[in-house]
């Protein structure tokens, strides 16, 4: 008997044993959560897909065989890699692994239980006491709207700090240019894991999150610095400035902004973990449930690519019974036609987004890696580790990947938030 064998019948008792344990029926009147992405028997099912699949090699020869759980132009890169920069003798490639249910922190999985029965919504879809609650809103979502608010209320542990470092490739002349990031956020509300919880009480401005990001490489834009403010007022836009550092000149970002590229990359500002906005700037349909292969427990260390490859090689992926939420914004004139979100049933977390144009034409695909980092108070929550992105109508792509220092920081303050912060010498 291999050893490989024993480990996969190992994780497959265990996990099938925890969905058992998440899955069953709750007590009447308590709320069911954590909800693991599969029933028993459809996780049976899965484990025997992966008997064949788990450790393989997936490539051009072999893409076809699980092309149903990939989005169609992933698919197509990986048919023909040449275009995007691959050399010729590896091509691009990836492994798959098991399916790992994913557990949120002790608070969000209380903040859950004790905010979700007390959820209030309006005729229009909105969460009346959207400010005075926090953890997963709709534990058991039925409707495309209810899985975005879900999305919006997961803090990404209320506060971190991480660097975003990556190649701006042109994959046709092998050309990259590099974006060197530092990235703070802080939450006013929806707090679960660092006190106080569910939010600040001093907060006369209705601030909803904070967003900082000190800028080191391309050159052009060393030492620039900028900050966004969310206001819980869905009708108060955003408040956003940049240092400028070669200027030495503050400028206000406004909203008509938000859909320019940053640093010269594929991203947008709205782009942000897949959508950075207020949520009722959208409207969305729930397709229904899709199995896809997906980075959710990802080494991005491990990760192998030449100079001018768009895609790294050495990618791991795990089937998992994503939402597929179709996004449309209320804005006729925006950039984007619709964005196809697929999103993590554990966590709320997107994991692949598409973005058409106007015309309905397949523009760009995003994967978001991600992987389980350690808290401040010691536990684990799965967070972002890097986004590969990919333009299909330029046949561009931009890859940062994340180094996280701190999860739940409490040293990301809310002075880092002012127009003062952003002038001082560094």
């Amino acid at each position: 008997m291999s050893l490989h064998f024993v480990r996969t019948c190992s994780v497959f008792f265990a996990t099938a044993f925890m969905g058992f344990v998440l899955c069953g029926t709750a007590p009447a009147g308590e709320v069911q959560y954590p909800v693991a992405a599969y029933s028993a028997d459809e996780l049976a099912k899965v484990r025997e897909w992966e008997k064949t699949w788990v450790g393989k090699k997936i490539e051009k020869s072999n893409i076809d065989q699980v092309a149903q759980f990939l989005p169609d132009q992933i698919v197509q890169l990986y048919k023909d890699p040449k275009k995007w920069g691959a050399p010729e003798a590896e091509g691009l490639f990836f492994s798959i692994t098991p399916y790992t249910q994913v557990i949120e922190t002790t608070g969000v999985v209380t903040a859950t239980k004790k905010y979700a029965p007390s959820v209030k919504v309006n005729a229009e879809g909105d969460i009346v006491n959207y400010a005075d609650i926090a953890g997963v809103p709709f534990p058991s979502p039925k409707t495309g709207l209810e899985i975005a608010w879900n999305f919006d209320f997961n803090t990404h542990g209320d506060s971190n700090h991480y660097s975003r470092i990556g190649p701006v490739i042109a994959p046709g002349v092998s050309i990259e240019r590099n974006t060197n990031q530092d990235m703070y956020e802080l939450y006013w509300i929806h707090r679960t894991d660092v006190d106080p919880v569910p939010a600040y009480a001093d907060n006369p401005k209705g601030i909803h999150r904070g967003l900082f990001l000190h800028l080191y490489d391309p050159p052009e834009s060393q030492n620039s610095r900028f900050f966004n403010l969310r206001y819980i007022d869905k009708n108060k836009e955003d408040d956003g400035y940049m240092w400028y550092a070669p200027f030495r000149r503050i400028r206000r970002i406004n909203v008509g902004q938000r859909t320019d590229t940053i640093d010269g990359s594929d991203m947008i500002y709205d782009d942000e973990y897949g959508w950075d906005g207020h949520i009722q700037r959208n409207t969305y349909k729930l397709i229904g449930k899709k199995d896809l292969l997906c980075s959710r427990h990802t080494d991005i260390k491990k990760f192998q690519r030449a100079p001018g490859q768009a895609a790294p090689n050495n990618i791991t992926r795990e089937r998992i019974a994503t939402y597929v939420v179709e996004v449309k914004s209320k804005d006729p004139h925006y950039l984007y036609g619709k964005r196809i979100w697929y999103v993590d049933p554990e966590t709320y977390l997107m994991l692949w987004a598409e973005m058409y144009d106007e015309l309905q034409r397949p523009w760009k695909c995003f994967e978001y890696f991600h992987e389980n980092f350690k808290t401040n108070k010691g536990e684990m929550k799965n967070m972002i580790a890097g986004v590969m992105l990919l333009d299909f109508q330029r046949t561009h792509a931009s890859l940062p990947l994340h180094s996280i220092h701190e999860v739940g920081s409490e040293k990301v303050n809310k002075r880092m938030f002012t127009v003062s912060y952003l002038q001082q010498a560094y």
